[in-house]
């Protein structure tokens, strides 16, 4: 994606105010602070810049904790729940923010529970990527996604309600996707060294002829070699840019 250039203000009073964004993050940490930057930069080129000014508001809260609760030996407990401290985390910054998101795709699975916490509707990842599918005018799409976010349909519901066939990985990629790829960058690894498994998933849905690619895991950016793919669909960039055109209306 190219640089877009930034918008400069003559003075403080041309940068318009802006609605407080509320951060329920971590869940991974490091994709958190990719959608971050993503928010930034996206804000810079159009907010009129005056200093530090043109940016919005945010209050970000982060737990290193899974958004399910989990079984004693670390699965996922069947069928999910929402852990204890999403919802209290959905809480605390509900009541501090006008609008609120999600850095992570599997949290969404609890969309009603955590409005219900916060007191306020959440800017969905999935809706934004959703009318990004319809925009394309997509007839099938491949969905990148961590286990639990594909079995619970989060992408693939919704794609079904607007007549769009969606193409999964096999079991044996899905799985190398998450151990070598996504819980890699949770853990801090270098990304660049953890790229194969994404690198063969585009490769299988091109091969199936998929009209686009969805990165249905926030990590997943991170491990890419071509951001700037033409089929990528990349939910971390559209929830950036909704939220920003939401802070400022």
């Amino acid at each position: 994606m190219a640089k877009e250039k930034i918008a400069h203000a003559k003075n403080e009073s041309e940068v318009p105010p802006m609605k407080t964004i509320g951060v329920l993050g971590g869940m991974g940490q490091w994709s958190t602070i990719d959608i971050l930057q993503r928010i930034l930069h996206y804000s810079a080129t159009k907010v009129p810049q005056y200093g530090n000014r043109g940016y919005p508001p945010m209050v970000i809260q982060i737990i290193n904790r899974s958004c399910l609760v989990l079984n004693p030996d670390g699965s996922v407990l069947e069928p999910v729940k929402p852990a204890p401290e999403l919802l209290e985390m959905a809480k605390v910054v509900g009541a501090k923010a006008d609008i609120l998101i999600m850095t992570s795709n599997t949290p969404h699975i609890f969309t009603k529970e955590v409005e219900k916490a916060a007191g306020k509707p959440l800017l969905s990842i999935v809706d934004v990527t959703i009318d990004e599918v319809k925009r394309r005018e997509c007839k099938s799409v491949g969905i990148m996604a961590i286990g639990p976010t594909v079995r619970a349909g989060l992408y693939q519901h919704p794609l079904e309600k607007i007549g769009v066939k969606s193409i999964l990985l096999p079991q044996e990629l899905s799985e190398k996707l998450d151990s070598e790829g996504i819980y890699m960058v949770q853990e801090g690894e270098n990304p660049a060294d953890f790229t194969t498994p994404v690198i063969k998933a585009i490769k299988c849905f091109k091969d199936q002829k998929a009209d686009g690619i969805i990165l249905g895991c926030t990590e997943i950016p991170l491990l890419l070699e071509n951001p700037d793919d033409p089929m990528i669909i990349n939910p971390s960039q559209l929830l950036a840019e909704e939220v920003i055109k939401r802070a400022l209306s």
